[in-house]
């Protein structure tokens, strides 16, 4: 079988293997990792092959316009690479992080059913295969992040994740249907050459408010942080390297579309800028060490959606990819630390690991760097290719420089934190799976710069951008905020409460009111309408009947008894009258007969 024409094979691997897991629930740890290595392969060998042009393959039509085909090119391999390279480190080091929970099995069937789904949705040829793989990933995300659902609080934020991101999904299933209304077609390539006009500008919008949910972004961003209730590979699988990528990865497929409605390319810059430094301030006084990076990812993904919406999709796909490293290197160390600190999570009961976990403190050491932009790594090189495409506007550019700054200052405070200091919790090296899996995501957070798109002329960028860094990893030691910043920081600006306000309160209280009106004068209005006419159509069928059918009847038989009425004065039952009335009969004709 020829490898690059059978491309379409590459996510039915993780779904054999899910489907194995599941019927024989044994050998998982053998299993899981075999189904993404395979597909990691597979890719790698076509990504190796001699470029013969964009691959694609129709597996069937599902209806006129709309069909079920698969399309690899340049930008859907490296997502694949991407996905199923990360996939795979992250299901090794779930071998020695998971061992012995319940539910062993379970676990990894859920990550190769993630898989599979991320792999459809980066390898679709059109937006409606792209949404099944966009609400798969969602449910896989939802059973992963409930995976102890033994836990009430597990549960609750695993349902506020699902909920949020169906209100994005929402959006993207209206945008999808208004394209197949007003073009005809959800292709990629046909899309890319729609001209402006109100409708696709609507689509467009409605597809950013998908992209919102799905990689965590103004308004419906605050579903990240409470998802890390999760096992800790599942964040640095889901909320790190592919899932919440799915926005961006959406922007760059569209790109020629969202560049003919630049509207909506702005719209999406500036919900990045915000949300990139509303994120930044929040990590900046958090304590969880998984929240910490948790909102770090939110705002990474706001500089690549401020990427996105300038039109600079290179930048935003190079720091998608350095992301993937760095911020996976990241939540596996904390996956150890709190692995050895017995689920210790808080980073104020931490300190002084460094010589307790020496080589988890050189792997983290090198994410944090990578993560903040030191010069020479990694998320250097991607991040400055961002501050370049902010350069047509000063203030995004201002808030790119600001949100790098709270980024090295966040990322310093918690690698001093954990690791610096006095020492207070008894704690262990990582060993086998969850430690050696982590060198080559610290070569890529090292390397990985070195081989994306460079820019031309920038270095007054790169020098303001390697100052900033090492201006927020040496303030970030120590840094101390007023109290007021800090309190309003710490409310995390205090959207949760203004949700709970809008959407909670109002809607429960004023919209049940509001709904109870509604039923009642509006809902109910339509079976009472009903009712009056069913009695009113029966009162008139039931003069009907009296009136006109029993009047018919009674009416005939009151003419039959008024005809037939001296007929029955003659019919008396005497025997006497009837021979008088023979005899007198008889008497008769004869004398009529004589007479004449």
């Amino acid at each position: 079988m020829n490898l690059v024409s059978s491309f379409w094979l590459i996510p039915l691997y993780p779904l054999i293997g899910a489907a194995l897991i599941v019927l024989i629930r044994r050998r998982a740890a053998f299993i899981a990792p075999s189904a993404i290595a395979l597909s990691f392969l597979h890719a790698l060998a076509i990504t190796a092959s001699p470029s013969g042009g964009p691959l694609d393959h129709t597996l069937y039509e599902w209806m006129p316009g709309i069909s079920f085909r698969l399309f690899a090119d340049d930008l859907s391999l490296l997502m694949v690479l991407i996905v199923s390279g990360i996939g795979l480190l992250i299901h090794i080091y779930s071998i020695g992080y998971m061992a012995g929970e319940q539910g062993f099995w379970r676990y990894f069937a859920y990550l190769n059913f993630f898989v599979f789904f991320m792999l459809l949705l980066v390898l679709a040829s059109n937006l409606v295969v792209l949404y099944v793989g966009w609400e798969g990933v969602g449910l896989a995300s939802y059973l992963l992040i409930g995976f102890h659902h033994d836990r009430p609080t597990v549960n609750r934020n695993a349902n506020k994740a699902f909920l949020y991101n169906r209100a994005g999904d929402a959006g993207f299933l209206l945008g999808t249907l208004i394209l197949l209304t007003t073009a005809g077609t959800t292709e990629f390539a046909a899309l890319n050459q729609l001209p402006a006009s109100g409708a696709m500008l609507t689509a467009a919008l409605l597809l950013v408010l998908g992209a919102t949910g799905k990689s965590a972004q103004l308004p419906l961003f605050v579903w990240l942080p409470d998802a890390m209730v999760g096992p800790t590979p599942v964040s640095a699988l889901i909320h790190a390297a592919t899932m919440v990528t799915a926005g961006i990865y959406l922007f760059a497929r569209l790109a020629p579309f969202y560049a003919a409605n630049p509207g909506a390319g702005m719209v999406i810059a500036i919900l990045g800028a915000t949300t990139a430094l509303i994120a930044a301030t929040i990590a900046l006084v958090e304590n969880d060490i998984k929240r910490i990076l948790a909102y770090s990812t939110v705002s990474q993904l706001g500089l690549m959606f401020l990427a996105s919406g300038l039109g600079a999709n290179s930048a935003a796909l190079f720091h998608l990819a350095t992301h993937a490293f760095f911020k996976a290197l990241l939540f596996l160390c904390a996956g150890n630390i709190i692995h050895a600190l017995h689920g210790e999570q808080d980073i104020r009961y931490m300190g002084g690991l460094r010589d307790k976990m020496p080589w988890t403190f050189r792997l983290m050491t090198i994410g944090v760097l990578s993560l903040a932009g030191f010069p020479g790594l990694a998320g250097f090189f991607s991040k400055d290719a961002i501050l370049v495409a902010a350069q047509s506007s000063p203030v995004l550019l201002t808030i790119g420089f600001l949100v790098s700054f709270l980024t090295a200052a966040y990322a310093s405070r918690m690698l001093m934190a954990v690791f610096f200091g006095v020492y207070q919790r008894d704690a262990h090296e990582a060993q086998a799976t969850t430690l050696h899996t982590l060198w080559p995501l610290a070569l890529g957070s090292i390397a990985a710069g070195y081989f994306g798109p460079h820019s031309v002329g920038a270095w007054p960028i790169m020098i303001g951008s390697g100052l900033v860094s090492i201006a927020g990893l040496y303030l970030g030691r120590s840094i101390r905020l007023p109290a007021f910043l800090k309190f309003f920081f710490g409310r995390k600006w205090f959207i949760n409460e203004a949700y709970e306000a809008v959407l909670v309160t109002a809607a429960a209280s004023r919209g049940s009111s509001a709904l109870g009106w509604v039923d009642s004068n509006i809902v109910d209005l339509l079976p009472r309408l009903s009712a009056g006419f069913t009695s009113a159509l029966s009162l008139f069928s039931g003069w009907t009947d009296r009136a006109l059918v029993d009047g018919t009847v009674k009416a005939t038989a009151l003419s039959f008894e008024a005809v037939s009425y001296p007929i029955r004065l003659l019919q008396t039952g005497r025997i006497q009258q009837y021979a008088l009335v023979i005899l007198l009969s008889l008497a008769s004709a004869l004398g009529w007969y004589w007479l004449r």
